[in-house]
């Protein structure tokens, strides 16, 4: 980060836990980078690392950094790249990608905290922003206060069902999209309501390069690949980011 700025969160069963007071001092003494502390509370024996459930204390609850020339604040349960770096390398091929115009209107579909819609927000008309996450909603709402733009809404709820009211029902038709989606790639309803609007372009974002190649055999039906770039986020392992682009065919 280049903020240097450190949250350290505590997975815990309980709300309580011995010699709490202790560690949370110790920790400030020993790594003085730690803005804030936050107990996150999860009593479900599964394989989710969070719970639902945040206290903080110590700090804001959140930590700052920088992406290009915008600021975000991130909390515990917010996604946000690790590898902040390459992720402004990631944001501004896709920003180059999309090939914006000052009247486009565009989706960011699985929007996190709001990085790449902030980062659109001055090349296209609006942003119509859709994340799952409602703190991270919460989020991407504070940062676009923070970085002092106004053309951008965002929405807490499920895309595959967000997407149908803004196509649907206020009737909002993207001339670009971007999706960034978890592993698991795109819903079936999602894909099928990309290939209904068409919009000019779609901008893929990928963690996973079977579900990407999964859904992308899906979009050629009315799209052409015109580019998959990788970009090394995760240096010394097997995992790659890509960014794709995808453009409308015999669209001009």
């Amino acid at each position: 980060m280049k903020t240097d700025e450190v949250m350290c969160v505590l997975v815990v069963t309980n709300e309580s836990f011995p010699k709490e007071n202790e560690l949370k001092e110790k920790l400030i003494k020993e790594f003085p980078s730690i803005k804030t502390i936050v107990k996150n509370i999860n009593k479900k024996n599964t394989n989710v690392i969070l719970g639902d459930k945040n206290i903080v204390i110590y700090g804001s609850g959140y930590i700052t950094d920088k992406l290009g020339e915008y600021k975000f604040n991130i909390s515990a349960n917010s996604f946000y790249q690790i590898n902040p770096v390459q992720t402004e390398k990631l944001y501004n091929l896709a920003i180059e990608g999309a090939n914006f115009s000052k009247d486009d209107t565009v989706f960011d579909l699985y929007c996190g905290i709001g990085t790449i819609g902030i980062f659109a927000a001055k090349y296209a008309k609006k942003i119509y922003g859709i994340e799952i996450v409602e703190e991270a909603i919460k989020d991407a709402k504070e940062n676009a206060k923070l970085n002092q733009i106004d053309n951008i809404e965002f929405t807490a709820g499920d895309v595959e069902k967000l997407l149908d009211k803004l196509i649907y029902d206020k009737k909002i038709k993207p001339d670009v999209v971007f999706v960034d989606p978890p592993r698991k790639g795109l819903d079936t309803n999602t894909i099928e309501n990309l290939l209904k609007i068409k919009p000019k372009k779609i901008v893929y974002i990928s963690c996973n390069p079977a579900t990407l190649i999964r859904d992308l055999s899906k979009l050629e039906e009315k799209y052409d690949i015109n580019e998959i770039t990788p970009v090394d986020l995760f240096p010394y392992t097997s995992h790659v980011e890509c960014v794709t682009i995808l453009k409308l065919k015999n669209s001009k």
